[in-house]
């Protein structure tokens, strides 16, 4: 998942500059929630599944072959998880 190499560097250029969280700087991310629980404090983020969003486009797939050929805009929810970084 990009977001989370992009946090890794992120917070790496974060730790070179020597800047503290959320003190001087906050930080929310986009993950599927691995890489935010590695850091102190844990960072927060919007919770993206790859998992939900493959049975959403599955289901589709399934009522497509069904005959539903009807233009569907699918949404998928994102949940805010709080950790300590803003």
């Amino acid at each position: 998942m990009y977001e989370d190499e992009i946090l890794t560097g992120v917070m790496k250029g974060i730790q070179e500059l020597n800047l503290s969280i959320p003190n001087d700087i906050s930080i929310i991310a986009i993950s599927n929630g691995f890489f935010p629980k590695l850091y102190s404090p844990e960072i927060t983020y919007v919770e993206t599944s790859g998992y939900k969003l493959g049975k959403l486009a599955f289901s589709r797939i399934l009522s497509y072959m069904a005959g539903n050929t009807a233009n569907e805009e699918l949404i998928q929810e994102s949940v805010l998880v709080e950790g300590g970084s803003i």
